[in-house]
């Protein structure tokens, strides 16, 4: 007896180093990311690795969250001019000075900047030939697609300047500026905390996903949860042959690859739908409806029929029995489905990158383009805080619901 149960010690004690072995392979690769987006500089190719990294900078992450990273800026500004001008035949030359503006969104000040100029010409209304220092105020629009890794403004170009007022050796002067101030590698540049959020390509593409994701989500159960319930407990014609042939169908029209891509891509465009994201998220949920639906009809098997006839036997209609008796006892099961709806959405970049433009384009699209910079320095750090993030809200979302994913795997539903 006693070296039975010493036996069975031994063997849970070497299952146990087993499990942990292959949670260990298994997690090693995110543990890795991990590793690479908290350590400075790092790169794939170097030929060492620390499990615990030497040197921790959560800059890569902040980069992400609230970097601009070249992305394009273009906001209206107000600030101030100086410098040396005068004023001749209706006409006021600024010969070299400075502006200085600031972008708002809202009540706060997004970024300020302070750009040197000169040989600017300013059509105002005034005949009087003066010169000497020019005091005013400017606004125009502020276009931004450069910083240096110095602070300073790479490439910035401001257009449609007016000077609002100011003075100049005691002459009023007001006007618009013939041309565009171009400044490439001069002038300082700050964003605000406020101005990095919201220029910010991370929560720009976040939102994108986000929208798409919801929508995926709402209208797959819209389509899910009344065919379940009508393949679990209503009898017609071919019940038991229908879902068999929508999912062996689904599957052979996902075999077809790129014609299937240009049949729909050449649908989308002719409809006039292209780049809509609630299309987007149609098109994902009509992919994801015959495998959820299956799904959930098992669960809602397990769940006894007696309910349904007794809120019928009260006056109760079909959708009145999904709302307030199908709904709170299959839980679990549309708990299940609600996931994996939002999963197909939050990760499905193909159909995204070619039918939305870079501007309605998600995050799992932007974390693709990142690899493009293979070859060309990129930024490992940079990427695999960018994937981390991009992964964190589906693991949030399988936290959150894992009791009920697991009940809604297990059909766990109530039976008689």
């Amino acid at each position: 007896m006693m070296g039975r149960r010493k036996g069975e010690v031994v063997r849970s004690f070497l299952l146990t180093l087993l499990a942990i072995f292959v949670m260990f392979i298994i997690l090693f690769p995110v543990y890795y990311i991990f590793v690479v987006s908290i350590s400075p500089g790092s790169t794939l190719a170097t030929t060492e690795f620390h499990l615990i990294p030497r040197n921790v900078s959560l800059d890569s992450y902040r980069e992400v969250l609230f970097g601009f990273s070249g992305s394009k800026l273009s906001e209206n500004f107000t600030g101030t001019i100086e410098g040396s001008a005068h004023v001749q035949d209706g006409r006021l030359y600024l010969l070299e000075g400075t502006i200085k503006g600031e972008v708002k969104y809202g009540p706060f000040t997004g970024l300020v900047f302070e750009i040197p100029v000169k040989n600017l010409v300013f059509d105002v209304s005034t005949d009087v030939n003066a010169q000497g220092q020019l005091k005013g105020e400017v606004k125009g629009l502020f276009i931004l697609t450069r910083i240096n890794d110095d602070g300073t403004v790479g490439f910035a170009i401001m257009r449609n300047v007016e000077l609002k007022g100011g003075t100049i050796e005691g002459t009023h002067v007001s006007g618009p500026m013939e041309k565009y101030v171009v400044a490439r590698n001069s002038g300082t540049l700050r964003f605000t905390n406020i101005g990095k959020f919201v220029n910010s390509k991370f929560f720009g593409y976040l939102k994108n996903s986000l929208i798409i994701a919801t929508i995926t989500v709402l209208l797959t159960l819209l389509f899910v949860v009344p065919a379940a319930y009508a393949f679990s407990r209503m009898k017609f014609f071919g019940r038991e042959h229908v879902l068999y042939f929508y999912l062996m169908f689904t599957q052979v029209a996902g075999g077809l690859g790129i014609a299937g891509l240009i049949a729909l891509y050449g649908m989308i465009v002719k409809l006039g739908l292209y780049d809509k994201l609630p299309v987007l998220s149609f098109i994902y949920a009509a992919g994801s409806v015959p495998f959820n639906t299956w799904l959930l009809k098992g669960y809602i098997d397990s769940i006894s029929p007696d309910f349904d006839e007794a809120a019928l036997v009260d006056g109760a209609s079909y959708l009145q029995i999904i709302r307030h008796v199908l709904l709170p006892m299959a839980l679990p099961g549309i708990a299940t489905v609600s996931i994996f709806a939002f999963i197909g959405g939050w990760t499905e970049f193909i159909l995204a990158s070619l039918l939305l433009t870079e501007p309605n384009q998600p995050l799992s699209v932007w974390i693709y383009l990142l690899l493009g910079g293979i070859g060309r320095g990129i930024d490992w750090s940079y990427f695999a805080a960018a994937a981390l993030l991009f992964a964190l809200p589906v693991f949030v979302a399988f936290m959150l619901a894992q009791n009920y994913i697991r009940s809604g795997l297990t059909v766990g539903g109530l039976k008689e």
